[in-house]
């Protein structure tokens, strides 16, 4: 099978730059906004925190000669990325976001995500296919998404070959692993290319492997770097001392 990688037509630069926009830290982008406006409930934060991600992947795009979508579907509003050489359209999600609309995938409700996954090619090996899933697709259903999808792309529509799944792995809430995952129109994953290398690291955590399995009821703490380890193990020590200083003083 050719792999992933060289049926994107996005080179490594590329890829990494789109991937550290995407999973960049935002808390402190929005904490700052919080105290500057005085917004008490947080309520703006998932919001606040995916138009923060979109702004630096439309930025990062732009710089790249790649082609940026803005698009709306009722009152949300989100960014995509086009390759045009490749002809390769990239769709940014989390991980547990996707998951929920795949398993929905053939019902009534059509998610934006059903209408952009019927641009890709059917299933690859026969053997392979539900034919009970497949029989729930009805014609009705298969025009809606279509006539969805050219909806939504509108001019954009014919240079797009393939859509491209961005996908990210939160704990924690944050963004700790990534893959591109490109699935057929019936969302069965054909093939992935693991970018967890290109996570952006924060200050307080090191990149998770996307796949280990992790019990999120056990609480995860990220680790800390040693830098910043060090850094608190040295004010524990100086309080201690400081404390000791006051007891023989006293």
């Amino acid at each position: 099978m050719e792999k992933l990688l060289s049926r994107l037509g996005l080179n490594d630069t590329k890829a990494e730059l789109l991937v550290r926009s995407f999973t960049q830290e935002t808390a402190s982008v929005l904490n700052d906004i919080k105290k500057e406006y005085g917004l008490d409930t947080g309520n703006f934060r998932n919001g606040g925190s995916w138009d923060k991600r979109f702004g630096r992947i439309k930025d990062v795009a732009l710089q790249n000669d790649l082609v940026v979508l803005t698009r709306s579907r009722g009152i949300w509003a989100f960014v995509c990325v086009l390759d045009i050489a490749s002809g390769s359209l990239y769709i940014f999600s989390k991980e547990k976001n996707l998951d929920v609309v795949i398993k929905n995938f053939g019902k009534k409700s059509i998610h934006y995500f059903h209408a952009f996954v019927s641009l890709n090619s059917g299933p690859l090996e026969f053997s392979n296919q539900q034919m009970t899933l497949f029989d729930s697709l009805t014609d009705d259903y298969e025009n809606k998404r279509l006539l969805e999808v050219q909806k939504i792309l509108g001019e954009e529509y014919p240079l797009v070959k393939q859509v491209v799944f961005v996908v990210g792995q939160e704990i924690n809430k944050k963004i700790v692993g990534v893959e591109a995952r490109l699935f057929n129109r019936y969302f069965e994953l054909i093939d992935k290319v693991d970018w967890t290398a290109y996570v952006s690291k924060d200050e307080y955590s090191d990149v998770a492997v996307l796949n280990e399995d992790v019990e999120e009821s056990m609480g995860v703490i990220p680790k800390i770097k040693p830098l910043v380890k060090m850094r608190k193990e040295r004010i524990v020590k100086e309080k201690l001392l400081e404390e000791k200083k006051e007891e023989d003083n006293g």
